[in-house]
């Protein structure tokens, strides 16, 4: 009796950590989507678009030390560099 109780635990954890995992891509999935509709070098406006703000907190944004800036093209923000910045920061954002 326990080991068919135990059978039956295993299967409905499999099942639980697939739907989880697969939650998980799609949500990975969704946000490579969007991150992929803006250009490789980004506007100030874009990045207001990304932020979800205003223009003056988008000049406190990348006033930010290590926001990431092209090193080739002025006030131009490196789009996959700003999205690592964005999992990895996110927290500096929150008194601006």
């Amino acid at each position: 009796m326990s080991s068919v109780l135990e059978q039956l635990k295993t299967e409905v954890l499999k099942e639980e950590l697939k739907l989880l995992f697969q939650e998980a891509y799609d949500l990975g999935v969704k946000e490579s989507r969007i991150q992929h509709t803006y250009p490789h070098l980004l506007t100030k406006k874009d990045l207001a678009e990304i932020f979800q703000v205003k223009d003056s907190t988008v000049n406190k944004i990348v006033g930010i030390k290590g926001f990431p800036k092209s090193n080739f093209v002025t006030a131009r923000y490196p789009r996959d560099e700003v999205f690592k910045w964005m999992r990895t920061n996110s927290d500096q954002c929150l008194n601006l």
